[in-house]
């Protein structure tokens, strides 16, 4: 079973050129960013970024997983192009069961208690807490009460001025996204995504 390590953080590549996905994930590597989660937003452009990620580096360098999958016919498609984790934005039990099935990591996308009681229930140890910038860290808090030994993985509006009080708060890990690499970031803005990533190193 794939698992994510304490205050482990994850680049999200939205809307990203696969000719452009390659320098940026070897400066993240260079920074000590290991985990990427791909967008399907932009469905074509995520999965030849999964495609060029999976040919050009090894498991042992890279992790990479799917993002925003949103319909069961993706399962496939982005296991295909080498994902080895699914996230979805939402809970969507059907998802969540057909990766179960076919033996793929997910990390559902929630927004409640009554979601994340579900998931637990289909045997779900990493749960997505999205929009956690909107939620904020005292909803995390209380959380922890009725769910101490759950994986909080807190996403959406997260960045290097309040990723401190996220980590108080009881989140365990962390998916970064524009705040780290821009929506549709090329290779031109390299020195940008190093100052990013740089900030959240501060």
């Amino acid at each position: 079973m794939l698992t994510m390590e304490k205050d482990q953080m994850m680049a999200i590549i939205r809307d990203v050129a696969k000719e452009d996905v390659i320098p940026i994930t070897e400066l993240l590597l260079e920074e000590g960013i290991t985990t990427l989660e791909v967008s399907l937003s932009n469905e074509t452009k995520g999965l030849a970024c999964l495609e060029a990620l999976s040919q050009h580096f090894s498991a042992k360098q890279l992790t990479i997983g799917a993002g925003t999958v949103v319909e069961k016919k993706q399962i496939q498609k982005v296991k295909k192009a080498g994902a080895t984790f699914i996230i979805t934005p939402g809970f969507e039990k059907s998802i969540v069961e057909e990766c179960i099935k076919q033996d793929i990591a997910v990390f559902p996308g929630v927004f409640s208690p009554g979601e994340i009681m579900e998931g637990i229930q289909l045997g779900v140890e990493i749960f997505k807490v999205f929009p956690a910038g909107t939620l904020g860290p005292t909803y995390i808090k209380s959380l922890r009460g009725p769910f101490p030994n759950i994986h909080l993985m807190a996403v959406g509006g997260i960045d290097s001025g309040n990723i401190e009080e996220f980590k108080a708060a009881g989140c365990d890990s962390y998916a970064i996204g524009s705040e780290l690499v821009p929506r549709g970031a090329t290779k031109a803005m390299l020195n940008q995504i190093r100052e990013n990533a740089k900030a959240f190193q501060r």
